[in-house]
């Protein structure tokens, strides 16, 4: 263990030394658009939206190609943590080369997501050109990643285009046939063609998704945010419930302002907030965010998507710029582990909630509620004494089996960290800047090329602290101690009150233990089933009746009491009508089929709320202050 002097010694001949992430351009030459050299590959797509036939006919063309090549398609896209079949929605693929040839592979690309497969000899390539034309089954559900319906497509990167292997740094080129009067809004860069676009590498592309829509149903709000031009685009299904767009489009100014105090400036040269009306959840890009919110959701509150739309916007500089030192550069066929999602993704949710509060989006009581009910989510499930947010980042690609079942969202613990940090780094100085401050001096030391270590993490928190933080790390962090919500409550004047009981319905009578669902696609967080594939259970409690009897979250549901269940409602169907006392058989297969009997008890609850000091010391009035209203100094340095 450093000694605190060592680590202020440290940080202080850090603050000296030239801070390279804050002069991104080196030379004039790193301002050129197209950055590639006489053997790179030149790229172009030509993407055509077949609505009859609910797909999209793609056509790869390939110049100065290496001799011998493979193609691929990833098996996960950023910012979602799981592996995903994107081979499955391919059908015909075939590969034409400059001497007419003709290869054809089936439907997966020869059955892996790289073909010729890593065993087999690559493809060979006379002359240097050649094309891959395939096709790709659409998806009529709207959601947040991808779809395909008469009035409109959202086009998911990863999912729609294949890429040379080794050759992710190539510079592509897009262009896309439409239907008759649909636009496109994209974060790729436009060129003279309304319908043809640019990417200065296979990176940018598949991280720049494009919202496609006819007149009626896809509508495009321009803002000037802060001198930077930003879109609100929106795209809704026929026949849906009309809203107040003026008050829908209202919070995101504010929310970029609040990023912007933050960190000083923006990076970007637009950006575009992609809404869609189907499956809620988001999912950050490098210019751009997609976001599924019901239409229905935005008429009863307009304000519904802030939470989500502040998390997202959040990230285009939390993981797309300051990132842990694995994400990146992106290897698309292989898991990607990180430690620091708890980071990434939770603290991320933390600035979203503070970015509400100091936008004036939700008023003192309802973000104390919002606090409480996090709290509570977090004391109520049994893995917050027993598994540690780095434990949950690392183990996100996995099924809780390998936690022996327990599962905490590093989205809740992560967010609850940010909190208690922000507290912690002020505590020898209230205007240390806090996690603010945290995430500026990330940014300032590691955004770009290189990304931030554990250690790094550490000892920047350190730095800003004035402190020796590692023994925090190690015990919240690293370690699986619960959180100290208690003096996180003290320190913003409130009391932390927490009660166990045993559920009860409005007659006082046990409820059943129904603690298990559907995952829905996008899940939540990173998490998700397949699209439109089969039903997989949600068990966040292993001792629950359900996890007790040995099933696990990303289960495969087969049948409920011999009968096949198809659909999720179905599910909350059978939920709904089990009581104390009744068995259940369910059928589920991981690694195999199995067969477990669930015996349905009753269950004990966790209560959490906040309630208020009868009295505030100036230094809980001024945190109480700053945890609404943000600091009042200058952020910018």
């Amino acid at each position: 263990m450093r000694s605190v002097l060592a680590i202020l010694a440290a940080a202080t001949l850090a603050a000296a030394a030239p801070l390279a992430a804050q002069t991104p351009l080196g030379t004039y030459a790193d301002a050129f658009e197209t950055r590639a050299g006489a053997n790179t590959p030149a790229i172009r797509y030509d993407v055509r939206i077949d609505t009859a036939s609910s797909r999209l006919d793609v056509v790869m063309h390939v110049e100065r190609a290496p001799a011998t090549v493979r193609i691929a398609i990833p098996r996960w896209a950023p910012g979602a943590y799981r592996l995903v079949d994107f081979a499955a929605r391919l059908r015909n693929v075939r590969v034409v080369t400059g001497a007419g040839e003709r290869i054809v592979a089936d439907s997966a690309l020869g059955g892996h997501a790289v073909w010729p497969a890593p065993n087999a000899a690559p493809l060979a390539i006379p002359g240097g050109t050649f094309e891959v034309r395939y096709e790709i089954v659409g998806d009529s559900s709207p959601n947040n990643r991808a779809f395909l319906r008469s009035s409109g497509a959202l086009l998911d990167g990863p999912g729609t285009y294949i890429y040379l292997l080794g050759q992710t740094l190539a510079p592509a080129r897009v262009h896309f046939a439409v239907p008759a009067h649909w636009r496109i809004v994209t974060g790729l860069r436009p060129t003279l063609d309304s319908a043809s676009f640019f990417a200065p590498s296979y990176d940018v592309l598949i991280d720049s998704p494009v919202l496609m829509g006819d007149d009626r149903s896809l509508v495009v709000r321009r803002l000037d945010v802060e001198g930077v031009p930003h879109r609100v685009a929106w795209w809704r299904r026929p026949g849906a419930p009309a809203f107040d767009t003026s008050a829908f489009v209202a919070p995101v100014p504010r929310i970029v302002a609040q990023v912007k105090q933050i960190f000083g400036w923006i990076p970007y040269r637009d950006y575009s907030f992609l809404f869609i009306d189907g499956t809620g959840g988001g999912l950050e890009h490098l210019n751009s965010t997609t976001i599924g919110i019901s239409a229905a959701a935005v008429a009863r509150d307009s304000l519904a998507h802030a939470d989500v739309t502040a998390h997202e916007y959040f990230h285009h500089w939390n993981v797309k710029r300051i990132r842990p030192i694995a994400l990146g550069p992106f290897d698309y066929q292989r898991v990607t582990r990180t430690r620091s999602l708890w980071l990434s993704e939770g603290v991320t949710d933390y600035f979203a909630g503070a970015i509400l509060r100091r936008a004036g989006l939700v008023t003192e009581d309802a973000a104390r509620d919002a606090l409480s009910s996090s709290i509570q989510s977090y004391l109520a499930n049994p893995a917050s004494s027993v598994l540690a947010p780095e434990r949950s980042s690392f183990t996100a690609w996995d099924s809780p089996v390998v936690n022996h079942g327990y599962s905490l969202s590093y989205y809740l613990s992560g967010a609850l960290l940010g909190e208690i940090l922000d507290v912690r780094l002020r505590a020898r100085n209230e205007a240390s800047g806090g996690v603010d401050a945290l995430m500026r001096r990330l940014r300032d030391r590691y955004a770009g090329a290189h990304g931030f270590t554990d250690a790094q993490l550490r000892h920047e928190a350190s730095a800003v602290c004035g402190c020796d933080m590692s023994s925090f790390f190690a015990t919240y962090v690293a370690g699986g101690k619960t959180l100290p919500l208690g003096d996180l409550a003290a320190a913003l004047g409130w009391r932390l009150v927490v009660e166990r009981s045993m559920a009860v319905d409005s007659a006082g009578e046990p409820l059943p233990d129904r603690r298990v669902a559907i995952i829905p696609y996008g899940g939540t967080g990173s998490a998700g089933g397949a699209m439109g594939g089969a039903l997989k259970l949600a068990i966040g409690d292993p001792t629950s009746a359900w996890g007790k009897a040995g099933l696990a979250t990303g289960d495969t549901l087969t049948a409920v009491n011999g009968t096949p269940v198809a659909s999720a409602a179905a599910f909350r169907a059978v939920l709904a009508s089990l009581a104390v006392g009744d068995s259940v058989t369910v059928l589920a297969r991981r690694q195999g089929e199995r067969k477990v009997v669930v015996h349905v008890g009753g269950y004990e609850r966790v209560r959490a709320h906040l309630e208020e000091l009868p009295s505030l010391t100036a230094a809980q009035q001024r945190a109480r202050e700053r945890w609404m209203h943000g600091d009042t100094l200058a952020t910018s340095r």
